[in-house]
Order: C-alpha cells, then structure tokens, then sequence
C-alpha cells in the first residue's frame, strides 16, 4: 500500500508540474448581498466572463474570493437563483487583491418581481447552496433556521429528504439518515466533528445544539475525499454564524406549556450580539441561552409470552403476560453558549476561534406498576434519575492564500461527558395475590389493570440500586488543506487539493452500583435500615411489624395516565420522589457494592491518520467531475475486564484487565461528477467509500464468565470495521421564482455490518474457533460482522414559491419530500430443542442450532415524507408542517412473531411569527398539536407493545433583533 500511495502521489505532482496557472496574477474578493435586505448570499455563482473555467461559489457569509486571476480589468459575473445575474468590472493589479460588493435584485418571473422575504429567502439560499455544492447535499438555510426556528438542530435536520428521527421525551434528539442508525453518521461543528456522547454507541445527541447559534446546517450525503470517511449514513455540518459589520443584537424570550402534565412553567430565554470592530478587522460573536422544558410522559407497556406454534401453519400462539403502567416526570434544563472569532490579517489571509459550550440536565422520576397475574403480586417501582451530559467544543484555524496556493488549518479539540449522580430506584410487591380469582392469565394484558386489588397498606419493601455511571470522550485534531488552481488550455480549469488530518480519541466508561434486596426477610438488616431513616417514620405492615410498608413513601398527589382512546385513569399507588431521596441517602452507606455492574467498565485509545488528493475539472459550464482519494490508517487499543464473579453482588469470583489492539489502513476512491445539459438542468452522479468502526461496547475484551450458568457475554476484539460503497444518482430542474425539483437514486453495499450474535460452544473445536478454547459448551452472547447489506432507495425533493401569483397566494412557500428506501441485512440468533430421548428414568437432552435471517435495517422506515407550507404577507409569517413515518423495525427476536416495530404517524406542528415595529416581533409555536403517540407492537398492531404519549407543547414569546 505504501508503494501504491507514493506512485500517486508522484503522479499528481507531475500532472500538477505540467499544468499551467499563468503568468502575472492577483485575487478578486468580496460578498454578494440581498439588496433589498441587506442578508448575504451563500451559495452564488461567481465567475470572470471570459473564462467561466475560474469561478466558486461564495460560502455561508457570502464571501468568495478568486485566486490566480490574470491581471487587467476583468469582469466578474454573479448569478443567484431568484436573482437578476449580475456583471461587475474589476481592475486586478498583479500581487494585490481587489474587493467587491455585490448587491443582487429579485428576478422577474411571468411579469412579475420575486418575492425573497421571509421564508422565501431562506428557501432560495438553500436551494442556491444545495445546486452549487461539489457533492450531493441538502442545505437548511440561515433565514430558514431564524424566521421559524425549530426546537432543536435534530428538528430542523429531520425536515431534509431521507431523514427521520429518533425522540426522547417527545422531543427531537437523534437522526436516522437514509434508514442507517444514528451511529453511522458524522456530526460537525465548522468542520469539527463532534465526540459521541451516547454510553454504548458512537452516535450524538443533537438536541444538545440550539438552532440560534446556527447560521445554516448541511447534510452531505456523498461525502468528497476531505471529508471524514467514517460516515455510512451522512455527515451533518453545522455551521456557525460569523459576524457582520455592523452591531447586531437578538434577544428572545418565551414561555411554554405542557399540556399532559398541564405545565405553564416551560421557558426559554436567548441573547446574541455580533459586531465587527477595529476597522471590520476583528469579527466577533457571542451568543447564549437557558432553558427548561417539561418531557414528562405517560408510559403503558403489554408484555405478552409465546405459546405453541402449530406445525401446519406456522402460527405461533400469543398470550398476553404482563401490564405496565409508568407516570414519568422529567425536566430538561439547557444551557448553551458560544463564541466565534475572526481576524482579518490582510491579503486575505484570516484567522478563527470558535468554542462551544452545551450542558443539559434531566432530572426524571418514573413511578412504574407492573400488573403479572402469573406472578404472586403485583410490583411497584419508583426511580429518581439526575442525568448531566456537558459537550466543549473549541477551534483554532486559518485560511491564508500563498500566491495562487490556498491554504488552511485547523486545531481542535472536544470533550463529552455524560454523567449519572443520581440513579436510585426502589421495588415493592404486594404481600398477597391481589388479583380476582379466576382472572385469565392468558388475557389481554389490558383486562388485568381492571381485575387487581392491591392492599397498599400490605405492600413490602423488596430491594434498591443505586448506579452511578460516568462516560467521557475526548478528541485532539490537527488538519491542514492545501488547493491550489488549475488550467489546462483555455478549456479546462479547476483546482488540485490535498491534505491530512490526524485526530485522537480517549472514552471511558465507568459504572458502579450498590444494592439491597433483603428488605423482605425483615430481620437484623432492615432494622439496620429503619434506624438509619428514623423508624418514626415508617409505615409497617400488618401482618409483620418487622417488614417496611409502601406506604412510608407515599405522596399526596395523585398520578395517572393516558390510555389508548385519551383518557385519564388513575393510578394504584403513588411514590413521593422526595422520600425516595431521603430514603436513599439514608441507606447509602449500608448498600452492598454489586461488582457484577463493574463489567461494563473500560477505557478506549483510537488515533486516525487521514490524507487525501482530489481534483476538480471544469468543462466550461456544463461539465464538472471530481476524482480523488482518501487513506485513513487506524492505531486503536481496547482495555476492560475479564470477570468469573459470582454470588450475591459478585461476591466471589475474580476481575483482571486486559488490551487489545487493532491497526488497520483503508484505502477510499471517489468519483463525483456534475453534468448540466440545460441552464435550468443538472444531472449528478457520485461514486463514493466510506466505513463505519464498530460500537464500543462491541469491540472492547470485555467478558463476564459465569461458571454456574455456563454462560459467557462478552465483546469482540476480533470484530472489523464495516465498509461501505456507495452510488448516487440525481437529477434537478429549477428555476428562479419557481424553486426546485430533485428525484434521487442512491444504492449502498455494506460489507461487515457488526450485530449481537449468540452462539453455542457445543465441542472444543467450536469453542477454540471463537477464542474460548477452556469453556467448551458454554454459550457465548457477543457480536459478529454480517455478510453483506444492501441499502437503497430514492428521494423526491420539491422547494418552491408560488410568488408569481397575484395576493394573496403570492406568499405561499412550498417544501414537500418524499423517500422510500428498501435494506437487506442479516441477522444471527441461537435456538434449542429439548427433546425426551429417555423416557424412564426421563433424560432429556438440548440441541441448540445458530440460524440467520434476512431482515431490514433497524430504525429504517419504509417512508418517509415531510411536507411544509409556509406564507409570507408583509410582516406576517406562518409554517404549517408534518411528518409521515412508516413503520419500522425496532429490534428483532429469535421467533419473527416477536420482532418489535414502531407504528408508522403523522406528526404535525405549527409556527406564526408578526413583525412589529422596527426590531419587535411575536411568535407562537405549537409541537405536535395533533398528540401524536409514539408507538410499538409485535407481529401486527393487534399486538401493542409500547404507547408513548408526551402531548403537544406550546411557546409563545417575544424578539427583540436590530
């Protein structure tokens, strides 16, 4: 590989040696404007008339600048969709950089001028954007984000073709792009990427980010060489805002309501203020905000049990098993802030500083009754969760033009740290059977709430845990860019770039967890554990003064839930979550360590090496293509323990750490071209490689060994990186005034997705194959690599206005999309038979087989369509918005009748803003007014599993913006 890299390398610089880059040259810089507005424009067109070849596209703020022009007066063309093009004269002097301000007019379309405001506007800059992108994109705009701002980035990225969501609480926190989880994208800020901060996976809340500090989002969906390969799904990039030059101040307040819990106390409150001084040298911008919101929800849960499965049809029978029902509060309180700095050196040369700071708490209580007519009472459980996750982000970078050479730098540097303080839950159960006798078992889980009668005051302490769990990330990267421009003749130009980036990340996972669960056998311990509450104030049992009674922690409001058809039905018992603490407080120090929680400890070094060579070629106009590569080589290491405890708490057994590592290089090739037959018509195609590295909880030495159930869970060392390679094809009409349409075909080959996978250890020679050589006929639960997946689908993406229409329809803006996507994958699963192969004295003996199927991707819905329509009329802004989501696979289980779905929805939410005066404005936002829940079955939607219900939320509030 080395000697292959190196030919290519001398390659390049003996097809860049024999390029010509002319003779006396200078740059021509400067920002294209909205006139009428004043906004930048992101994504222009701007080319020198006589050799269309040397162009760009001007960037988030507008800027752009031309490198290696030809000295002499020169004449710059602009051209913006929705825009009147414009041609400027420029005189370029050789050595030196001339700077314009360009200011565009609306166009005219059937008579009449284009209406850019509002809603419109965003819409135009992000079409602009998206058509003038070198890879396959899809672009949220600046003026989209700040007109009617989601709650969110999930929110506002879940808007784009092909993406759904993943909720927490009823509010938007992962992205599911093209049916991949959200593991397998890439999340930067200004081209830094973002460290996971989920406990298990490599995915990231994006909840986190406020979309006020955003001045516009990109989902690349075709990544291009110098982009991370490490993105099967996409790479979101989210942009910061760079100051103007004049002072700019936002300031926003609002209140909320939540209408399940009934909640007035929902807030939120934004200041950001922006301003360039030292003669528009030094660029800078400040923002914060605080929040707190209600995500509390009502929970209800059936759990149903396999019966026989007839052998002539196939059908396995059903029963119904347990009822759950779970009240949970939780409030989120937010906090961000960020700052973004740049200086204007001169010459075009700058430099940047950006940091980001984003913490958010949940503080949650669930209280939880779980009805089991086959258990021998009913169960009670109250949880208090405090959850801290905390994200820092910082930058430093520069962009500095040598000659015709273009190039830039970064050093960055993140921190993730997700924390749990606080995780302590208490279990009660009932002395006696509370149910009605001859209830059937077999019922549907719903009958069993009706037919109980639990005794409160006979309802016993039975355990507690407390787990405290802390999880941190932290990456260093250095990268550095180089372009330089090209010509071939005076039909061909473009440019050469190449660079490296070198990143490192240290993880750590450390859990701990104290229990009890003897409270029931009364005795020394629990007498222990009154004293140390205070034994006044407890409540006893009856029957046995010696055991704790439920009561003792009972509150004074009364809790309930919603169930199927809306109504509120109140529950048993309810949980003081004040208690709770004190009582957990109280017994702290008499819990007993549990060190089976210790096995999900270990500690994580990868460091990634890239380097990448592309160019782009342009045919005049109509013909771009872009060939290149990336090499990311891999120096990973893995540390956690190998455990045999045992015993109560794992009070017997052994821990000793152990390492394992992996080095691997992947050599990446890409191809993208763009071909526009038409002004009006492009054509892409994008041929592209990219990986995924396995989850770290999947590939850490982890293994708990349990000598008594002959059972081993453990990680896989051994496991490889999954590749993908990855086809795209698309076509796009637009015009100015009208918008644009995109129909988009994409096909993705996986090799070595990673899955959980049980398997048996039947004989020696199996168990020596799967690294277990001494636990011969153990069964092993870890994760293997599939064979390969097939991801596919296409996309259809209509933006439009309808300005050429007479008012009052004029104002109308149309954002509707529509994907279907189809996968292939494989899946693993260990099944057993026992069969009597003695009758007398019976002997039994177990066959276990490992079985595979094919299956979709889980989290991928078959559909995905959002629709959006906004107006326009003067001060007065409106968006109505939904979201279709079919449905999809969650999880799958060893019989397909167990297979858990999400059940497709609608979703639906609403925004007004009005203008008044010359910087006030009012706005209300409804979520999810049409109380959508969220929820899962087995088999068919005769089988629910999960319904979720958080209701629909409200702000309303006041900006302030000049």
């Amino acid at each position: 590989m080395k000697l292959s890299l190196s030919s290519c390398f001398v390659l390049i610089s003996l097809f860049i040696s024999t390029v010509s880059v002319g003779a006396q040259s200078g740059s021509i810089s400067g920002i294209v404007l909205d006139l009428e507005q004043g906004s930048a424009l992101p994504g222009a067109n701007v080319y020198l008339k006589d050799n269309v070849n040397l162009g760009t596209v001007t960037d988030i703020d507008g800027r752009f600048v031309l490198n290696g022009v030809e000295t002499g007066e020169r004449v710059v063309v602009i051209s913006f969709l929705g825009f009147l093009t414009k041609e400027v004269t420029a005189n370029v002097v050789a050595g030196e950089s001339v700077e314009l301000r360009i200011e565009m007019e609306p166009d005219i379309v059937l008579g009449k001028e284009v209406v850019v405001t509002g809603q419109a506007l965003g819409q135009a800059k992000a079409i602009n954007q998206q058509l003038n992108a070198e890879s396959i994109s899809n672009i949220v705009a600046a003026d989209r984000i700040q007109e009617l701002p989601d709650v969110n980035a999930a929110e506002a990225i879940a808007r784009l073709p092909g993406v759904s969501i993943n909720r927490s609480g009823g509010e938007g926190q992962k992205i599911v792009v093209r049916g991949l989880e959200p593991k397998f994208n890439a999340i930067t800020v200004n081209g830094v990427r973002m460290p996971a901060n989920d406990a298990n996976d490599r995915s990231v809340d994006l909840s986190l980010i406020s979309p006020e500090m955003l001045e516009g989002i990109e989902l690349f969906k075709a990544p291009l060489p110098y982009m991370d390969a490490e993105a099967i799904g996409g790479t979101v990039n989210l942009k910061l805002r760079r100051a103007p030059s004049e002072l700019k101040l936002v300031a926003k307040l609002l209140g909320g309501y939540n209408d399940l819990n009934n909640d007035w106390r929902d807030y939120k409150g934004v200041l950001q203020g922006s301003k360039r001084v030292f003669n528009d040298k030094l660029g800078i911008v400040l923002q914060g905000s605080l929040e707190r919101f209600n995500r509390g929800g009502d929970i209800l849960n059936y759990a149903w049990r396999r019966g026989a499965t007839n052998q002539q049809t196939g059908i396995t029978d059903i029963f119904g098993s347990s009822l759950s029902l779970e009240d949970r509060s939780e409030i989120r309180r937010r906090v961000n802030a960020s700052a973004n700095l740049d200086y204007d050196l001169g010459g075009n040369h700058s430099i940047g500083l950006f940091a980001l700071y984003s913490s958010t708490n949940r503080d949650q209580f669930s209280h939880r009754e779980q009805y089991n007519p086959g258990e021998p009472g009913i169960g009670f459980n109250a949880q208090g969760i405090e959850n801290q996750l905390d994200l820092f982000t910082a930058a430093l970078s520069g962009e500095h033009p040598l000659g015709k050479l273009m190039l830039d730098w970064n050093l960055s540097a993140s921190r993730s740290e997700g924390s749990t303080p606080y995780n302590f839950d208490m279990r009660f159960v009932t002395a006696s059977n509370p149910f009605n006798s001859g209830i059937d078992q077999n019922a549907h889980p719903k009958t069993f709430f009706a037919q109980a009668n639990p005794n409160l005051q006979e309802t016993l302490l039975r355990g507690n845990n407390f787990f405290d769990r802390n999880t941190l990330e932290e990456s260093v990267t250095a990268m550095l860019n180089l372009e330089i421009p090209i010509s071939i003749g005076d039909k061909i130009g473009g440019y050469f770039k190449t660079g490296g980036k070198y990143y490192t990340i240290s993880r750590s996972r450390d859990v701990s967890q104290l229990s009890e669960d003897f409270y029931y056998l009364g005795g020394d311990f629990t007498s222990k554990a009154s004293k140390a509450y205070g034994a006044e104030n407890l409540t006893y049992l009856q029957a046995n003064q010696a055991l704790i009674s439920m009561l003792s922690f009972s509150g004074n409001e009364k809790l309930d839930f919603e169930s199927t058809d809306g109504t509120d039905i109140a529950l048993v018992a309810n949980i003081d979550p004040d208690l709770v603490r004190d009582w957990y407080e109280a017994q702290k120090s008499l819990l007993s360590n549990n060190r089976e929680a210790e096995d999900d400890n270990y500690q994580v070094n990868e460091s990634i090496a890239a380097g990448y060579a592309m160019f782009r070629f342009n045919f005049g106009k109509s013909l771009t293509v872009i060939p290149g590569f990336r090499y990311e080589y891999s120096d990973n290491d893995y540390t956690a323990s190998v455990s045999t405890v045992s015993g109560r708490y794992g009070v017997n057994g052994f821990f000793f750490d152990t390492t394992t590592y992996q080095k691997y290089g992947e050599f990446l090739p890409h191809l993208h071209i763009k071909y526009q037959p038409l002004e009006w018509f492009d054509i892409r195609a994008s041929y592209s490689n990219t990986l995924a590295r396995p989850d770290y909880q999947y590939i850490t030495p982890r293994a708990e060994i349990n000598n008594t159930s002959t059972n081993i869970s453990a990680g896989n060392p051994n496991l490889r990186h999954a590749r993908a390679t990855n086809y795209d094809l698309f076509f796009s009409a637009y015009k100015g005034g009208l918008g644009l349409l995109t129909l988009g075909a994409f096909y993705k080959e996986i090799d070595d997705i990673f899955y959980p996978r049980s398997l048996q250890l039947a004989d020696p020679d199996i168990a020596a194959a799967n690294g277990w050589p001494k636990n011969s006929g153990y069964q092993l639960s870890s994760f293997t690599n599939a064979d390969q997946s097939i991801v596919k689908g296409f996309e259809i993406d209509l933006q439009s206005t309808l300005s050429f229409l007479p008012k009052p329809f004029s104002g109308i803006v149309l954002n509707v999309n529509y994907s279907r996507l189809f996968s292939e994958t494989q899946v693993f699963f260990l099944t057993s038979e026992t069969v009597l192969v003695v009758p007398f004295p019976p002997v039994f003996e177990t066959t276990y087989t490992s079985n595979a199927r094919i299956v979709t991707m889980p989290s991928q819905p078959p559909h995905i369509l959002h629709l959006s329509v906004g107006y326009d009329l003067g001060r007065f802004s409106a968006r109505v918005s939904s979201v279709f989501q079919g449905t999809r696979a969650n999880s799958y289980s060893v019989n397909k009748d167990f297979d858990s779905y999400s059940l497709e929805f609608w979703r639906w939410d609403a925004s007004i803003k009005q203008d008044f005066g010359k910087n006030w404005s009012l706005f209300v936002n409804l979520n999810n007014f049409n109380n959508q829940q969220d929820i899962s079955f087995i088999r068919n939607e005769n089988f629910l599993s999960s319904i979720q219900s958080y209701g629909f939320t409200s702000t309303a509030g006041i900006q302030f913006r000049m």
